[in-house]
């Protein structure tokens, strides 16, 4: 699929240089580097660790960001390439992130329907995935789950998706490193048939230095300094040894001695003129609705397969409601057998003045709490549903940006599973409180604001799963935001007024619990509660809105930060 006229350098670097930090932090870890790159070449990066190996491929590939100098691939900047064409340039680091519970011939197929263009016709997609599969000889994996594969398979199977997207330069970070002698010698040999077979620039950051001869072109860095840029024979014949690795003991030494290596002027005189833009026959990738199908679909897949989520799904969906109704079943009922309406003589009407309100505020506490109670377990259910989603994968989801992903369709998809788990969760909840604790109100309005309410936790929790990098701290700052419902709601505790009005727009379990309780309105349950408590109860509707303007506002978050991840991958 990818056809190229022959450039006299595909890949071009002038006087690049990368710095981190400032002040006293300030580190430079390139320093004017300029090569040329000649199309369908196989090169390697070697160098001792720290040396600056991993953010020169970094900066080719356009995740690392550069202090001065310019990167061209096929002539254009490498920023512009990676926006208008990010199938252009393929990139892999050290490890593979895939999810494990996917078989082979899953991950492919779904990359080809995340990658190739929707116009593409279906033969030709199939076609094309079968070529990949033997080019990267891994048709005896196809069934297997990523998961029981070995290292070098998981490299292949990497490679095999990198290629499917039939990127023009393909940039490897450590790639052979760990393999076993045989491992390592296949990989090198294929890397070196990509490029001459297929046309493509192959760039690869290695240790390995045992099958460096199979490489057209080797590249030694030393200190951040570009020290060599020829032949594997030529490097060992400029530093008058037999073995490389003396020429890595010799800058060792240099080093240790203070000693300056390597050139720190301005090399771009040795370069041949800059190449003009150049096309590639590189197709962008489908848009967002096709790649939401996909995603749906995958989403799909892999929820049916994590059986302990799914066992943790149905142990809360079950319990939490038969709490509610352990706690609700010896006092609820009695409420609607007090008498509201006290019209007795002075002394009886005293005694039962005084009976009724002894019960009232028992019963105003029970239902008061009984109602938080349900949106508390909820709002649980929510941040277990939320928490983890995108930071479990984020090893995944900044490969697959690379490769031209939509942020929005990435987020929707996760949305989408919030609502079904959600409907799911509250409908439980309302159906079986409501006919175990004979709670009065309209089914339909409990559960709307209970949807809404475990859907709000939900997404909020989506949002700093977005956020956070791991998915351990995701799931420890939702439980913070869970356990702070219940004390900053207002509806247990007497909060000063001042600490309220702040607090109460941004806790969700508050415009639960005030839009469950009006849906008890007709009902003595709810008068009871008005007559006990100070705590203002919004009204339904305006519940409902509060609610879905956390969905909105925290949908807006987690896109925002997936779309920040795209913009630093």
């Amino acid at each position: 699929m990818h056809t190229t006229a022959k450039m006299e350098a595909a890949v071009y670097v002038e006087n690049l240089s990368v710095s981190v930090g400032r002040g006293n932090d300030h580190k430079v870890l390139l320093r004017n580097i300029s090569l040329a790159v000649p199309e369908g070449s196989f090169l390697s990066i070697v160098g001792a660790s720290g040396c600056g190996k991993s953010t020169f491929i970094r900066a080719l590939a356009g995740i690392q960001s550069i202090s001065a100098g310019r990167i061209l691939l096929a002539g254009h900047p490498v920023d512009t390439l990676r926006q208008q064409l990010p199938l252009a340039v393929g990139y892999l680091p050290q490890f593979g992130a895939f999810h494990g519970d996917l078989t082979v011939v899953e991950i492919l197929d779904f990359a080809v329907a995340l990658r190739l263009p929707s116009t593409v016709p279906k033969a030709t997609r199939e076609q094309w995935s079968e070529h990949v599969i033997d080019l990267a000889r891994i048709r005896p994996l196809l069934h297997q789950k990523y998961a029981t594969l070995s290292g070098g398979q998981m490299r292949r199977i990497a490679l095999a998706e990198e290629l499917i997207g039939d990127p023009a330069f393909l940039l490897l970070d450590e790639l052979t490193s760990g393999l076993d002698a045989y491992s390592e010698h296949e990989l090198m040999v294929w890397l070196k048939e990509l490029a001459h077979g297929m046309n493509k620039t192959v760039i690869l950051v290695t240790h390995a230095v045992s099958n460096l001869r199979l490489c057209d072109s080797i590249v030694f860095l030393h200190e951040g300094r570009l020290c060599y840029q020829g032949s594997y024979d030529g490097l060992l014949e400029s530093h008058s040894t037999e073995s490389i690795e003396a020429v890595f003991g010799g800058y060792q030494h240099a080093s240790a001695n203070g000693e300056f290596v390597g050139f720190d002027e301005d090399r771009s005189g040795e370069l041949p003129p800059s190449p003009e833009p150049h096309s590639l026959n590189t197709a962008p990738p489908p848009g967002s609705l096709s790649q939401l199908g996909t995603l749906v679909r995958r989403q799909s897949v892999l929820l049916g397969r994590d059986r302990a989520q799914l066992w943790l799904h149905l142990a809360l969906l079950v319990t939490f409601p038969l709490l509610v109704a352990i706690f609700a079943t010896k006092g609820l009922p009695h409420v609607q057998h007090l008498n509201l309406g006290i019209e007795k003589n002075i002394v009886q009407e005293l005694a039962d003045n005084l009976s009724y309100t002894r019960e009232s505020f028992s019963t105003a506490s029970l239902v008061s709490g009984l109602s938080m109670f349900q949106v508390i377990l909820l709002t649980l259910m929510g941040a277990n549903n939320g928490a983890r989603e995108i930071a479990k994968e984020r090893d995944v989801l900044e490969k697959e940006l690379r490769a031209g992903l939509s942020p929005w369709a990435y987020v929707t998809t996760k949305i989408l599973l919030l609502i079904g788990l959600c409907i799911a969760q509250a409908f439980w909840m309302t159906w079986f409180v409501k006919s175990v604790c004979s709670f009065p109100g309209a089914l339909s309005s409990q559960f709307e604001i209970l949807f809404i309410t475990t859907l709000a936790m939900s997404v909020t929790c989506l949002a700093i799963s977005s956020i956070s990098k791991s998915p351990e701290r995701a799931s420890l700052l939702a439980i913070y935001l869970v356990g702070l419902q219940l004390p900053l709601s207002g509806a247990v505790l007497a909060l000063p007024e001042l600490v309220s009005t702040l607090c109460r727009p941004f806790i969700a379990a508050y415009w639960g619990w005030s839009g469950y309780l009006k849906t008890l309105s007709d009902s003595p349950h709810y008068d009871i509660v008005r007559q006990s408590t100070d705590t203002y109860i919004a009204d339904f509707n305006y519940c409902l809105m509060v609610l879905g303007l956390h969905v909105v506002l925290c949908s807006v978050v987690a896109w925002v930060f997936v779309a920040r991840t795209t913009a630093r991958r």
